[in-house]
């Protein structure tokens, strides 16, 4: 039986391989600034047999989650948003239908109450900016903002990039902010990552929830779009989160 903290965690990756459906892991944890868990196992492409190593990157999803705060947290740090106030005060098209006191602090953290996208969207009108953002901002919330959290998986960076957008004294539009104000001083760690990368092929299956959202939240998902594309394009329907249904974290990726 293992004793130290990266034998034990390797037991656990090895395991998770061979009894549990996992293709390949790697995990490292730090305490203090000191590596204390650093381990790896599997495969990273099935196709070709390549091992998983220390070098080994792996793909995860809402990452850009973490790109659009940075966004909106550089405008709160040069003065020109405030966490408390409310998004209407920046954006005054989404106080409509009882939002108008949902506060930038509730996007952040995920209690805004639209954690859905609106009806009628298609995979081209995604990708109309101005278009979703309309939508969004004429939802009427599933619940009161403020009160409850339910992740949004589709509308978080619409909501947080239309406040950068809408505070920007440059009015740029929210892609070219990030690209000057944060993506360029990253861009230059990317070369190589292509060959490093963890194949997306052959993962395990999406795990099921064990409730519905339509059960907790009491909205109609068989007319929510993303329902409609994952029938469409042959997923099982699953939750959209761990959060909001209590089921298992789904590995759906989340547009943002």
């Amino acid at each position: 039986m293992a004793t130290n903290p990266n034998s034990m965690v390797q037991e656990a990756v090895d395991a998770a391989i061979s009894k549990r459906g996992e293709i390949g892991l790697q995990v490292v944890a730090y305490v203090d600034g000191k590596q204390v868990v650093d381990v790896w196992g599997g495969l990273a492409d099935i196709t070709t047999g390549r091992q998983v190593d220390a070098d080994t990157l792996f793909p995860v999803f809402s990452v850009t989650k973490a790109v659009t705060a940075v966004a909106l947290h550089i405008q709160a740090e040069r003065g020109l948003v405030d966490y408390a106030m409310p998004i209407a005060h920046y954006w005054p098209e989404f106080g409509a239908h009882g939002k108008d006191k949902a506060t930038v602090y509730d996007a952040l953290t995920h209690r805004l109450g639209v954690p859905i996208m609106p009806l009628g969207v298609t995979p081209e009108l995604m990708c109309d900016w101005d278009w979703m953002v309309q939508r969004i901002a004429d939802m009427h919330p599933l619940f009161e903002p403020g009160t409850k959290a339910a992740y949004m998986s589709y509308t978080f960076g619409r909501v947080i990039g239309e406040v950068v957008q809408r505070t920007d004294p440059r009015s740029r539009q929210f892609g070219t902010f990030i690209q000057e104000e944060s993506v360029s001083h990253w861009a230059s760690t990317a070369s190589g990552w292509a060959s490093r990368m963890r194949s997306k092929r052959g993962w395990p299956p999406l795990p099921i929830c064990r409730r519905s959202l339509r059960a907790r939240l009491g909205w109609p998902l068989e007319r929510s779009a993303p329902w409609r594309f994952r029938r469409r394009w042959g997923r099982p329907r699953r939750c959209l989160d761990g959060l909001t249904c209590g089921g298992p974290v789904c590995r759906a990726p989340a547009a943002s």
